[in-house]
């Protein structure tokens, strides 16, 4: 008995629907390197930068050269995530794949001097920190002027308590100074960091951040940060950069980045000093 035509052309339909899609789409790997380059380039248009890495570091697994893009771009996320040395190897290679004529040749040299002057400002950072160290063993036997800050902060605050008005103190003063992303500030518009510190137990400090970004439907991703007190260095320190308008106070066990605030020298050395005494203050 003869097979009916049209049931073997259904047949064969259907094995090919049956076929996983990723087969039927499979690209070349050259191709599939620039598609995934122009999915990133989109998604940092867009400020999702954790996006564009997503598909950024599926490039390399595919061993094809991508186009020079590719190493502008993650320069740029891994600038955003801090991880300066990573950023200049990436911007520095673009550069020499594109010359002058390159798209973005001018926009990776701007760049690199940020890149520069960030790490040129770590330096002065630690730096500072050691002579800090060195100033604070001779200022332990006699802490006047933190004790009459501390009496200052008490009064502020009407509390006897003087962890409790030193933690309203910052909390204060991280509400002054909050973090909005870009040239023109709106808190509306703007992507934005806020922080603010509470105390857990007798001896923990927390740290709470809170980012949002409205372009996104106002999203908001948590996050926290637990600090003992016990049996760490007081000294709190911050940095202020122009190069990316803001300022941010340093860990004070780890040196990193904990709290970032608006760009303002006399704002972030107060949150600085605050942080110290309350610090001192658990360790009492």
């Amino acid at each position: 008995m003869k097979t009916p035509r049209h049931f073997l052309r259904a047949t064969a339909l259907a094995c090919l629907i049956a076929v996983p899609v990723q087969y039927v789409l499979a690209l070349p790997a050259e191709i599939e390197a620039d598609r995934l380059v122009l999915a990133a380039e989109e998604k940092i248009a867009q400020q999702d930068f954790e996006g564009a890495r997503l598909y950024l570091e599926r490039v390399e697994p595919l061993k094809a050269e991508p186009r020079p893009v590719y190493y502008f771009l993650f320069g740029q996320v891994l600038l955003r995530e801090g991880s300066l040395e990573k950023a200049q190897s990436h911007l520095s290679d673009y550069v020499a794949k594109v010359g002058r004529e390159g798209e973005h040749y001018d926009d990776a040299l701007r760049l690199l001097t940020q890149i520069e002057e960030q790490l040129d400002s770590r330096k002065d950072v630690a730096a500072a920190r050691d002579r800090q160290d060195l100033k604070a063993i001779g200022l332990e036997a006699g802490d006047s002027e933190g004790k009459a800050y501390d009496d200052k902060v008490r009064k502020l605050f009407l509390s006897a308590n003087l962890q409790d008005a030193l933690v309203m103190h910052v909390n204060s003063l991280l509400k002054s100074y909050v973090y909005l992303e870009g040239k023109v500030k709106n808190p509306d518009l703007s992507a934005r960091e806020s922080y603010s510190v509470s105390l857990a137990g007798s001896t923990d400090i927390v740290v709470s951040r809170t980012q949002m970004t409205p372009s996104a439907g106002g999203h908001a991703e948590l996050s926290t940060d637990r600090l003992n007190a016990l049996g760490v260095s007081p000294f709190v320190t911050y940095r202020c950069s122009k190069a990316v308008d803001s300022c941010v106070i340093r860990h004070p066990v780890s040196g990193d980045d904990w709290m970032r605030v608006a760009y303002d020298e006399a704002g972030a050395k107060e949150i600085s000093t605050a942080m110290t005494r309350l610090i001192k203050a658990l360790q009492r």
